[in-house]
């Protein structure tokens, strides 16, 4: 019986004793840092009464063509970095838009940078746009175009 009792008590004993257990923690799966920067412009031929331009920073470019003449070919470089990032990124979209109403002008991206391509960490890729005047009838020759890049994180 004493044995009985002792039993008892050691399980009420045991059944009040109450503690809670808090866990808590921290998942990170890494970070997306691109960049879009402009690269080498040139026109083909060489031509000293033209020019073409880039700048800007972020995700977006602008891209000046100044006296556009109609038997040069105008190019521009581009480079999407992930420099920063730990995580591969992937191209979403790349997109050309004229800041005006251009006729007889051509602006195209080349297939050097195309989307779904992905870029690793530390990794730059490179693109390139071809602008050129198709026929004579853009009255001014001075052209302007914003590039946008659009990535997103890319999992295996």
């Amino acid at each position: 019986m004493a044995l009985l009792l002792a039993l008892g008590a050691m399980g009420t004993a045991y059944g009040a004793w109450v503690d809670d257990i808090y866990v808590t923690g921290s998942l990170s799966t890494g970070d997306i840092s691109a960049g879009l920067t402009c690269g080498t412009c040139w026109e083909e031929p060489d031509t000293p009464d033209t020019d073409i331009d880039c700048a800007g920073g972020s995700m977006t470019l602008t891209i000046d063509v100044t006296s556009a003449l109609e038997d040069v070919d105008y190019y521009c470089n581009f480079i999407v970095s992930n420099a920063a990032g730990s995580l591969p990124i992937k191209i979403q979209s790349v997109t050309l838009t004229p800041l005006g109403t251009y006729t007889g002008v051509s602006a195209v991206l080349t297939d050097d940078l195309e989307v779904g391509d992905v870029i690793d960490p530390g990794i730059s890729a490179t693109g390139k746009v071809h602008i050129s005047l198709t026929s004579g009838e853009q009255v001014d020759n001075n052209l302007a175009f914003t590039l946008s890049v659009s990535v997103e994180r890319w999992n295996e």
